[in-house]
């Protein structure tokens, strides 16, 4: 039965929207559902068949589609953040990523049975976990904050150098395809530097251009989007199967370029990849054919088996072998590295590429690959949160501190926090506070609260409090409510207004966080304060000196603002009493004497 094309990828379009709508229900990765669904459609019911649906569009659609994709990966590929991560992430990286690649290779090549090209191609797939299976089950279970960064930043970071090594082993085996060992070589190099040549020329040119402003904000992402399939298409031309390392590297250039429209592209590129991975991914899944699923047998589960057990705990084991983690925290880790979208796809085009080519036997390895996501996202979604409560790593009720705002104010509290051993993270849109804020050793980030992608941007985990401590009432207000599902009403607090309540109206009833320290601690005074000396102190209360002692001896100079007690937090505010116990240390505002005195 012939099925109308725009029927095809309308219908996987609607389906794509309430499978993401699902997984959001369920709290577990989207690309579950997505999977599922596309092999519901495809060998399981035959209902929809893309290639045949789609004819001659089908393979240039899923590699735009891929080249979009990668591209979107690179941009979060910054050399400051790579540098800067933990020396497990880092190893991670480097060590964990060689042991999954060349252990899953030899896996694949005496289990499965694949020629060692294409097993090399398998082991290179299989390197990357990604953000989109990564960060949902990061907020379900919630793990303390050495895990949740370790495997946070690994998922960011895996990404594009999984991606980009499976681009160069199939480049290779491209390359290879065409004649002599020598002439494969000159062929992989040839691929390799048009596209890499490519990519940094349309980076560079492409920054320029943003950078002088020459494209009006209504046009930028659809210009970027434009030049970024242009470049895919264009490299291709000039040597085939290169478009893929040209994306990337453009990618990878752009987000070193310290661009400040690059947030803006960054997050048009997110919304469109969601739409391009909700359609892709059920097409992919819905165009495996019951004969390739047929492929898979007792060596594929063994093949599983390995990865899960085997690979991925020694690559742990040698990534953390003089960290500071703890041996349950290693643990989870060894257990937690679910495949996702970008193994998914790539492998699919690969295969495609690759049997069209003659080489029958890679058409074995999407299948494989599907059965490696479902397997470490399903037994790994499922049983992460029970595992990290048995191991206690997850963070029931996390004593960690978001300041909203790295004035001056908040960067003095913020290490006041830090030296009573509080995590505490700034986080603030203006670039000279937030270096300031990281000259002074403290953990900054230059990012905008109020963005709704504000979970995935900034790694909330081991905090627990957010305090809103900028001079824009509106903004702190907003955050509050922003972050308020995510720690709880009573776990949100901003800075008094400026402006008095009118009507009759009670500051609470006018704004959404909990009020903090005083009714005249507003942005303004806190600063004037600061600019004209005040300063802020760490007092300890002891059973000999307690906090009856602590205001009888300070008076109305001090303002407390909170306490630290065996590592729990009790902030001051308007609405209740502060009155902390003997072994608390408490955190104050000493104001100088013409404040107090007004």
């Amino acid at each position: 039965m012939h099925i109308d094309p725009t029927l095809t990828v309308a219908g996987v379009l609607l389906l794509g929207v309430l499978c993401q709508w699902l997984a959001w229900r369920i709290k577990l990765p989207a690309i579950l559902p997505l999977l599922f669904a596309g092999l519901a459609l495809g060998p399981l019911l035959g209902w929809v068949n893309p290639q045949a649906a789609l004819g001659e569009w089908f393979f240039p659609l899923v590699s735009m589609s891929v080249a979009i994709i990668l591209f979107e990966g690179a941009l979060t590929l910054s050399w400051y953040e790579v540098r800067h991560v933990a020396g497990t992430v880092r190893n991670l990286l480097t060590i964990g990523a060689f042991v999954s690649w060349i252990g899953g290779a030899v896996a694949a090549r005496y289990i499965v049975g694949l020629p060692w090209d294409l097993a090399l191609l398998f082991g290179a797939l299989i390197i990357v976990t990604g953000p989109t299976v990564i960060t949902p089950l990061l907020r379900n279970v919630r793990p303390n904050h050495n895990v949740s960064s370790v495997l946070r930043w690994e998922g960011i970071l895996i990404d594009p150098i999984g991606a980009t090594v499976s681009v160069l082993v199939f480049e290779a085996i491209v390359a290879r395809s065409g004649g002599t060992i020598s002439s494969g070589i000159i062929a992989f190099l040839e691929v390799i530097g048009i596209g890499s040549v490519l990519g940094l020329a349309a980076g560079y040119a492409l920054a320029v251009v943003l950078r002088r402003y020459w494209i009006p904000d209504y046009l930028r992402d659809i210009a970027i989007l434009s030049l970024v399939l242009g470049v895919f298409a264009l490299s291709n031309t000039f040597a085939h199967e290169s478009g893929l390392t040209a994306v990337t590297v453009m990618g990878i250039y752009l987000a070193n370029a310290d661009l400040k429209q690059l947030r803006e592209v960054l997050y048009f590129k997110e919304k469109l990849s969601v739409l391009l991975i909700s359609v892709l991914f059920i097409l992919l899944a819905a165009n495996v054919t019951r004969a390739d699923l047929a492929m898979l047998d007792w060596r594929s589960l063994a093949l599983l088996l390995v990865i899960m057990f085997v690979l991925r705990p020694l690559g742990v084991l040698l990534s953390t072998l003089r960290s500071n983690l703890s041996r349950n925290e290693r643990l989870f880790l060894a257990w937690i590295a679910p495949r996702g979208i970008v193994a998914a796809s790539i492998s699919s085009l690969f295969g495609f590429t690759l049997v069209s080519m003659g080489m029958n036997q890679a058409a074995g390895i999407a299948p494989l690959i599907f059965l490696i996501i479902v397997g470490t996202v399903l037994t790994q979604g499922l049983t992460a949160k029970l595992l990290a409560q048995r191991l206690q790593v997850s963070e029931a009720d996390p004593q960690g501190i978001i300041l909203m705002g790295a004035n001056h104010f908040a960067r003095e509290l913020a290490a006041a926090l830090q030296r009573a051993a509080v995590d505490v993270r700034l986080v603030d849109t203006n670039r000279d506070n937030v270096n300031q804020a990281r000259l002074n050793g403290l953990d900054a980030i230059q990012e905008n609260m109020l963005s709704e992608h504000v979970e995935s941007d900034i790694d909330l985990s081991g905090m627990g409090r957010l305090l809103a401590l900028t001079e824009n009432d509106e903004a702190n207000t907003l955050a509050c409510q922003h972050l308020t599902d995510e720690f709880g009403s009573s776990h949100v607090y901003q800075l008094p207004p400026k402006l008095s309540p009118r009507n009759g109206e009670t500051p609470g009833e006018l704004l959404t966080g909990r009020l903090l320290f005083a009714p005249d601690a507003t942005s303004a005074a806190l600063t004037a304060q600061m600019e004209q000396g005040a300063a802020i102190k760490t007092t300890q209360l002891t059973e000999k000196y307690g906090w009856d002692d602590f205001v009888r001896e300070q008076g109305p100079a001090v303002l407390p603002l909170l306490s630290v007690r065996q590592g729990r937090i009790s902030i001051a505010t308007c609405e209740r009493t502060f009155k902390p116990q003997a072994g608390s240390q408490i955190i104050s505002l000493t104001r100088i004497a013409e404040q107090s005195a007004a």
